[in-house]
């Protein structure tokens, strides 16, 4: 039904208040839009409109004129819409919220493969060792795996931005045009709440130094075609750096806000939304809330549990929010095959040679910095010999952008160990059996995400080749 105002009268539409005035025993079925001024659309439902959701096709991940993709679907069935890139403001800050189970991780990979059908490239770090987003590794230009990986995946974005500044202010450019010279490239952040939250076992220092070259993205990626996404199970603004930027940012981009807990929900809706429209939690099945609580507490039977509500969000841009929910995907093996094979319709996008060989000299680099810095701070750092790097941005690389460093020797030792490993096997090695090999979980032994970074160094070098999901092989080994 539309709804109108009185003369006098900002419109106010509580869902709660209105479940109850129509008798609708579930809030969740009533659904709210409005103008923020006079003007609403309440629409009722007999069963929630997103129970049944379709997967996602290329058609739908391909980006539009406009720099859109399709991603899922609102409740009323129009498309649910999300810009990866703005032909008028450039490059865009997204975030995404969502506890467990929420449907993040699919989301972010459905957001992964439409940046690969639609010849974005992407640069990808998660600080869950890389099991949060398994199905990216090797299917993105890079993705670096664990805390330290994130570091310095933020310090080689860095090296990049600092080159196209450079060659765009001796050009004259002062914005970002699409291909010419150089593609968009989004960073996107999963797991950041293991590196910046209060609680993070990282040392204030590496936070410090994470916070910095984040508030630096965000000062000049939009005008050099660099945008960032942050993903986590929990995301407080301040956190992020500079809170009102970050605020701001993800007003032209876009924030989703899946399930959490409630005072989460609030908090979020309180930072990015107007208020017209009320955010409420989402609940983990649908139909959860309503009478089905009061018979079951009345009868001392529980209800039958309803699906899952996971892929559901409030999709929040401009500052209004949207009850949406992702588009399907299917887990098997403990993998989504139709994401991995959405996103290998389409070659793997990649920076230009010049700005790929300054973005791996920078990552080589930054690494060992990273992971010194994250556990021992400065002082670790400094002794690991590693403080020409110690800038609170990105690290000083030993020649100019247009000249990038040689790998740092640091690293031959674990590629060498791999590849020893590899031989001496014969025949490929599952991802776990190398890590046991080269020491990861023994004292002084490398992270687990180290080996996950040097595996995908090697294997794009090709001296080594993917034997299988989770297996690895020399070429004349496969």
């Amino acid at each position: 039904m539309l709804v109108q105002a009185d003369e006098d009268r900002m419109i106010s539409l509580p869902r709660d208040r209105i479940a109850r005035a129509l008798r609708v025993e579930d809030p969740d079925l009533v659904m709210v839009e409005t103008d923020g001024l006079a003007h609403g659309v309440v629409t009722v439902y007999r069963e929630h409109p997103l129970i049944h959701i379709r997967e996602a096709t290329v058609e739908d991940l391909t980006m539009r004129a406009d720099g859109q993709v399709t991603i899922g679907l609102r409740h009323d069935g129009r498309p649910a819409q999300w810009p990866l890139w703005d032909p008028e403001l450039g490059a865009l800050t997204d975030l995404l919220v969502g506890a467990p189970g929420s449907g993040k991780s699919v989301t972010l990979l459905t957001l992964l493969a439409a940046e690969r059908i639609s010849g974005v490239v992407s640069v990808v770090a998660d600080a869950q060792d890389g099991m949060s987003l398994p199905e990216a590794q090797g299917r993105t230009f890079h993705f670096g795996a664990g805390r330290a990986a994130l570091g310095a995946t933020l310090a080689a974005a860095c090296a990049v931005a600092d080159y196209r500044e450079k060659v765009s202010a001796a050009s004259g450019w002062g914005s970002f045009t699409l291909g010419d010279p150089w593609p968009l490239a989004i960073v996107t952040l999963d797991e950041i709440n293991r590196v910046l939250s209060a609680d993070a076992d990282a040392h204030d220092d590496y936070r410090t130094w994470c916070t910095g070259m984040i508030s630096r993205i965000q000062l000049t990626g939009r005008k050099l075609g660099l945008g960032i996404r942050f993903a986590g199970q929990s995301i407080h603004l301040a956190d992020l750096g500079d809170s009102d930027k970050i605020r701001s940012g993800a007003r032209q981009g876009t924030v989703w806000l899946g399930r959490v807990t409630g005072s989460m929900t609030q908090r979020m809706a309180t930072d990015m939304t107007s208020g017209a429209i009320e955010v409420s939690p989402i609940p983990r099945v649908f139909g959860a809330g309503g009478a089905s609580q009061v018979a079951a507490a009345w009868t001392g039977k529980d209800t039958a549990s309803g699906p899952v509500t996971a892929g559901c969000a409030w999709l929040i841009q401009g500052g209004h929010p949207t009850f949406t929910r992702t588009f399907r995907a299917v887990k098997r093996d403990r993998t989504y095959p139709g994401l991995i094979s959405l996103m290998e319709t389409a070659p793997i996008p990649r920076l230009t040679p010049e700005e790929e060989e300054i973005f791996r000299a920078a990552y080589t680099e930054a690494l060992p910095y990273a992971e010194a810095l994250m556990t021992g701070g400065k002082k670790a750092a400094a002794a690991a010999g590693a403080e020409a790097s110690a800038a609170p941005t990105a690290p000083v690389l030993t020649k100019s952008p247009a000249t990038p460093a040689p790998p740092a020797p640091t690293v031959r030792p674990l590629r060498e160990l791999i590849l020893a490993a590899l031989a001496a096997a014969g025949g490929p090695m599952r991802t776990r059996d190398i890590r046991a090999a080269v020491g990861v979980g023994t004292e002084g032994g490398p992270s687990a995400g180290t080996v996950g970074n040097a595996l995908t160094a090697l294997r794009d070098e090709g001296l080594i080749v993917p034997a299988g999901h989770g297996r690895w092989a020399l070429p004349d080994h496969p």
